[in-house]
């Protein structure tokens, strides 16, 4: 068995390591739930194509990148994919990443003339989307790592109060407690 000293010391070095993410997803998801949404500044722009617009995320990315380079404007470092706007009635390209997002679609007076909206998100906008899993992948594998690390810090820490005699019955009611607040809160929200 584990020594309650090496247990603490354990506990004590994983929320260390992990308390500076898990404070960003805490506060994001704080942020968002007061609706206190990011913002981004948005250029917009318009060009004349020989054609319409192609239905290829592919082409389309071609086609955005070269715009970009024009205008001397890095490329979003994530994926560029096809999506449809219903309000429209029109497919756009979407290509999203942690540094610019891009939406380019048809125009609704000359399918031949791109309409593009370039995002540049805040600090705040960047650490969303960290929080909304857009990160690179040696990011999101730290997410990973992160929340075992939680998980470990729950369970030690769980683990030193039921290992302390007095502590027992604490631990159990509040750990009862938390259970029955928590499916209380899931059965109002999602069925009342």
């Amino acid at each position: 068995m584990i020594k309650r000293y090496t247990l603490m010391k354990m506990h004590m070095i994983l929320a260390s390591v992990v308390f500076p993410i898990t404070l960003m997803f805490f506060l994001t998801g704080v942020f968002y739930i007061n609706d206190i949404k990011p913002e981004s500044t948005i250029e917009k722009f318009r060009v004349e194509l020989d054609q319409a617009l192609p239905r290829d995320a592919g082409l389309l990315r071609e086609i955005a990148a070269g715009e970009l380079a024009r205008r001397d404007l890095s490329e979003p470092l994530g994926r560029a994919k096809l999506k449809w706007n219903s309000d429209l009635e029109v497919y756009y390209l979407f290509w999203d990443g942690e540094n610019h997002w891009l939406k380019m679609r048809p125009s609704t007076e000359n399918m031949n003339v791109a309409v593009f909206r370039y995002y540049t998100p805040s600090w705040y906008g960047r650490f969303m989307s960290l929080h909304k899993g857009n990160g690179k992948n040696i990011f999101n594998y730290f997410v990973i790592a992160m929340v075992i690390v939680m998980l470990l810090t729950l369970i030690s820490g769980t683990m030193m109060g039921l290992s302390l005699p007095k502590q027992r019955k604490l631990v159990l009611r509040s750990m009862g407690a938390g259970f029955v607040v928590f499916f209380a809160l899931v059965l109002y929200s999602q069925f009342v």
